[in-house]
């Protein structure tokens, strides 16, 4: 079946477990008009487009047959992957590789009760809480652990942080590891940057971060 405007209007609205009558309400219009849309009998106009594209979350391009990718999102998310050129660590790069390694656990079906998006996201909070403490950005945005005009950024708290990471990644460990096969250039340069730094940190002797706040 050809997947034009038509007939993924009517696939979107299947989804959302919508009948015609309750998805032309949501959408302004009136049940007969919403059918000759599906049917491929009238065309819409621009602004009934962009009011689908927003009730479905979808893109225009979407709507209208010219990717499979439905928001640009998803079209950044293949155009990232796509790329090969991760020899030097970029913001690009760790994204690519936090992607890979979301898709490789995923794909695994091995693991239940992961929650990776909570090991990547507790990655992302305790730098942005971090940098709150720093002052590097608005200290509010460090949510619960900003109080009385204060950022909570103790060791304590940052073990804590890493200790609920752990348990939402090991809640299940495979049984039945993978076997070795090549890696992924993202994978292998995010790998090496870090395992660098970290190592070069250690021999610098660098010492713990004080337990205080930022006023």
């Amino acid at each position: 079946m050809e997947r034009n405007f038509s007939v993924i209007l009517s696939e979107l609205r299947k989804e959302k477990g919508l009948s015609q009558k309750e998805a032309a309400f949501k959408l302004g219009i009136s049940q007969a008009l919403l059918s000759h849309y599906e049917k491929g009998i009238r065309e819409c106009g621009q602004s009934f487009l962009i009011k689908v594209a927003d009730f479905y979350d979808v893109s225009c391009d979407y709507l209208l047959g010219r990717t499979t990718e439905r928001n640009d999102i998803q079209a950044f998310a293949a155009n990232l992957l796509s790329a090969n050129k991760d020899f030097e660590p970029t913001s690009k790069t760790y994204i690519k590789a936090a992607m890979i390694l979301r898709d490789a656990i995923n794909d695994s079906e091995k693991l239940t009760g992961l929650r990776l998006d909570m090991v990547l996201a507790t990655g992302i909070y305790r730098l942005l809480l971090i940098q709150a403490y720093t002052g590097n950005i608005p200290k509010n945005w460090a949510g619960r652990a900003y109080v009385d005009g204060k950022v909570i950024c103790s060791p304590m708290y940052l073990n804590t942080i890493d200790a609920a990471a752990y348990n939402a990644f090991s809640s299940n460990l495979s049984k039945n590891p993978m076997p070795d096969e090549p890696v992924p250039e993202a994978i292998k340069t995010l790998v090496e940057n870090v395992e660098d730094f970290i190592f070069d940190s250690i021999s610098k002797d660098i010492p713990p971060m004080p337990i205080k706040y930022i006023k």
